[in-house]
C-alpha cells in the first residue's frame, strides 16, 4: 500500500508530491549490510591467491 502526500511550498509556490511505500517501512531497523560484509570477509580470508592490485 502506498501513501501519497502533497505539500505546497509557500516560498516557491510549488506543490511537491511524496509517495511512501509501506513495504519499505518494514525494512526499518533491519541490518543486512554488516552481515553480508562479514560473510564476504570470511570468504576473502579463504582465498589462497592474493587479489590483483
Amino acid at each position: 500500500m502506498k501513501k501519497v502526500y502533497k505539500i505546497k511550498s509557500e516560498l516557491f509556490n510549488q506543490v511537491s508530491t511524496y509517495t511512501v511505500d509501506e513495504n519499505l517501512n518494514k525494512l526499518k531497523g533491519k541490518v543486512l549490510a554488516p552481515k553480508k560484509l562479514e560473510e564476504a570477509n570470511k570468504l576473502l580470508r579463504k582465498l589462497k591467491t592474493p587479489l590483483p592490485k
